[in-house]
């Protein structure tokens, strides 16, 4: 299908195998999780319980890979796809335009206290200065 479809044709073949993987992957932990419910309670318990918590995590496991691959390219997809990403940013365009006043006088002040800051810390500093020289005196 390479052949045919050039990079893009094979990356899209990739990402159905990993897809299709992860659905059998599934499968087999729904598989597992039967057959631990039916051992437990046909054999009357015989497993031991280390056996059936390593079941029982390769089984999380199995389900939570399967979801998180599943979901990441899909998420991934819709967050780089052009017209969403012209939506986003027409929205934040617009959001900074009609609260541009308020932007503009946020930053103003955070000026304004960071001079004083300085300031204040100078005054500090120069204080410090001066009782160090009077003890020495």
């Amino acid at each position: 299908m390479a052949h045919v479809h050039g990079a893009a044709g094979a990356a899209e073949m990739s990402k159905h195998i990993a897809n299709a993987g992860a659905a059998e992957a599934m499968e087999r932990s729904m598989e597992g999780m039967m057959m631990k419910h039916m051992m437990g309670e046909g054999m009357g318990g015989m497993m031991s319980p280390g056996m059936r918590m390593a079941k029982g995590a390769a089984a999380t496991g199995a389900v939570v890979s399967a979801s998180s691959s599943a979901g990441r390219s899909f998420l991934g997809r819709l967050l780089t796809h052009p017209l969403v990403l012209l939506g986003i940013g027409v929205a934040v365009g617009y959001s900074i335009h009609k609260y541009r006043k308020d932007i503009i006088s946020a930053a103003n002040r955070a000026a304004e206290k960071s001079k004083d800051f300085v300031l204040q810390q100078r005054e500090n500093l120069e204080d410090i200065v001066a009782e160090s020289r009077e003890s020495k005196d």
